[in-house]
């Protein structure tokens, strides 16, 4: 699914940020889809069956977690260690019911970047248990560590790709949010027939003309996605620093390394959920309930700083006064 131009262009793509030979990954391989939640959806219906286990990272992107239930499915959330779900929870979270893991890296909500020596491990108990990986790479490069230009990811390991599912979005990288275009890169040619027919029965294909836009994306200058990293860096530091200032709060994970999210523990101030009610309609400021993102995200509240430098200067100082008249 896809026109080849795309399909090259999201595998030669892949293989620069996965440090791999150029062409060494086969456009047969890669599934062109109308947004990262749809490449998620068709990935979970062609590959769960009834019953299966899927874990799952909490506190996450709720929508991974509902879709495994659709596809009839059992998710298993498994919570995060340090901001990250570590091969040790892995580990002792697997059964024999258990098909899957999900890897989120860099995370939503929590801004957290699974390093290299943490995917090494993961690795090893994939092959030890026989895990199929998905690896949700929607924030791959909208990264701000040290391991590289772009987030460490499990599929540039040995042997890793013959048993991962990748997933990627335009829609962050580029800020193509309302083209609805994304993707999956699947282990084999053939994987990616079997996702391509799940895929059928929720849209039969993407537009072509945002498929052509997508060609120039990956293949034009990249300054622009340079020039918002650095943007999204500067902003992180104003909310992080902001939220250091106000006091009682702290962030699973440290400072987040990737994304464009902040995930502050506010449960001093009370419950996550009442909080960002009135933090919207008293002092507008729109934030998430972390309890949106499963169990282990009660009590905090997801900051996006995808906006303009001021508003992030601006809404950090008005949530230290709103949360001050909470004490």
């Amino acid at each position: 699914a896809g026109i080849p131009a795309l399909r090259e262009a999201i595998a030669e793509q892949s293989a620069r940020e996965w440090g791999v030979a150029s062409g060494s990954i086969s456009p047969e391989r890669v599934v062109v889809c109308n947004g990262g939640m749809e490449a998620v959806f068709a990935t979970m219906f062609a590959t769960v069956n009834p019953g299966d286990e899927v874990i799952v990272p909490t506190p996450n992107w709720p929508n991974i977690r509902w879709v495994v239930h659709l596809a009839g499915g059992m998710a298993k959330e498994v919570p995060c260690e340090a901001g990250v779900l570590t091969a040790e929870a892995i580990a002792a979270a697997s059964t024999s019911r258990t098909k899957a893991v999900v890897l989120s890296s860099p995370a939503n909500p929590l801004g957290t970047t699974t390093s290299r020596a943490e995917l090494i491990k993961i690795a090893a108990v994939a092959r030890e248990k026989d895990l199929l990986v998905m690896s949700d790479e929607t924030y791959s490069r909208l990264y701000f560590g040290d391991e590289g230009e772009v987030a460490p990811s499990i599929l540039s390991l040995p042997g890793m790709q013959e048993r991962c599912v990748a997933f990627g979005t335009f829609s962050k990288t580029y800020a193509m949010d309302g083209w609805r275009l994304g993707w999956a890169v699947t282990p084999t040619a053939a994987d990616a027939v079997q996702l391509a027919k799940a895929r059928y029965y929720i849209s039969a294909c993407s537009p072509t003309f945002t498929q052509h836009a997508a060609v120039t994306a990956f293949t034009d200058s990249q300054d622009c996605v340079t020039e918002m990293v650095e943007a999204y860096r500067a902003r992180r530091d104003v909310i992080v620093d902001g939220l250091a200032a106000i006091g009682g709060i702290s962030l699973p994970g440290g400072r987040p390394t990737g994304a464009f999210y902040a995930f502050p523990d506010v449960s001093k101030f009370g419950k996550s959920g009442d909080i960002a009610k009135v933090l919207l309609e008293e002092h507008g400021i729109a934030t998430v309930d972390g309890a949106v993102f499963g169990d282990e995200g009660d009590g905090h509240i997801r900051i996006a700083y995808s906006c303009s430098l001021e508003d992030c200067q601006r809404g950090v100082e008005r949530l230290g006064k709103a949360l001050a008249a909470m004490r």
